[in-house]
């Protein structure tokens, strides 16, 4: 076989993947439609029947000012429930697959005039100029994703996976450019520091 492990089970410490095939996240747009979940629930269950050891679901916000007006949310246990149609439909269809949550913040590319970001610096791609954040508007983003995260296991997800690249929220604090801030959220060098090995 080219690809030998493809099918062996992966064993990550806490938990186990029964294969090496992970479904990445991607949005289909099913979790803000009418009658979402179940159709989401349909459409991961079927995944999970063609023998995926993982998947990961399309982002789902923390709160309100991290995605649009009508972008899914998890901060709830409403939604929670919600959710929980979902993590029942894929772990009854195949017992042994995974399912994680993506909570996915825009941050300054949130389509919302509520958005946040480090500094009050514009995306090109944004047509909002992002809210900059005090310090207890960044505690309270941090709060929010352990919230969601909480609420995501009470839902019966087997794990999050915090998206942290592409320009959003994350992103946005480990870049110079769209980071300014002077206090512990920021400073004037963002760089990794570089410590000598011994020996």
């Amino acid at each position: 076989m080219k690809y030998p492990n493809l099918f062996e089970p992966l064993d990550l410490g806490l938990t186990q993947i029964r294969n090496r095939a992970i479904m990445g996240s991607m949005h289909t747009g099913l979790e803000e439609t009418e009658n979402g979940f179940e159709r989401m629930a349909a459409y991961y269950s079927e995944r999970a029947a063609g023998g995926v050891g993982m998947i990961i679901t399309g982002g789902i916000a923390p709160n309100e000012e991290s995605g649009s007006e009508n972008h899914a949310k998890l901060s709830t246990e409403v939604e929670a429930d919600q959710h929980k149609i979902v993590t029942d439909a894929v772990h009854q269809t195949a017992p042994d697959v995974k399912i994680c949550l993506q909570i996915l913040h825009a941050g300054p590319l949130a389509r919302t005039t509520a958005s946040v970001a480090p500094s009050a610096i514009k995306s090109p791609i944004s047509k909002f100029i992002p809210n900059e954040l005090d310090t207890a508007g960044v505690e309270k983003q941090i709060n929010d994703h352990v919230n969601c995260a909480v609420l995501a296991k009470k839902a019966g997800y087997d794990g999050v996976e915090i998206i942290g690249s592409a320009g959003y929220l994350v992103s946005s604090f480990l870049v110079q450019k769209t980071n300014q801030r002077k206090d512990e959220y920021g400073g004037s060098d963002l760089s990794p520091k570089l410590v000598p090995l011994a020996g």
